[in-house]
């Protein structure tokens, strides 16, 4: 349910961003909500480089939900909590 919401936050600001160039050609469109879309990330990097504790709060979160995910079964969900706390956890430890 969280992978969704996840997913959803990520693709919102791209949708709308297309949605308000359409006027400007879909072209143009497409590659505004895209850059929009694949900046998302990044910007969520950056943040937790720059503020360290966040990253380190991140980090656990994803290690705890991805737990939970293997002791549910799902492997491909848990896989993908446990590359996110390993990035959360580089970030954060970048800056120390």
């Amino acid at each position: 349910m969280i992978l969704a919401l996840l997913l959803a936050a990520a693709l919102v600001p791209g949708a709308a961003t297309a949605w308000t160039l359409r006027h400007r050609g879909w072209a143009l469109a497409c590659a505004a909500g895209a850059a929009v879309t694949i900046s998302l990330p990044g910007l969520v990097v950056s943040v937790l480089v720059l503020f360290p504790p966040l990253g380190a709060a991140a980090a656990l979160a994803c290690a705890i939900a991805a737990l939970r995910a293997y002791d549910d079964g799902r492997v491909w969900a848990g896989t993908a909590w446990t590359a996110a706390a390993a990035l959360a956890f580089t970030c954060a430890a970048v800056t120390l």
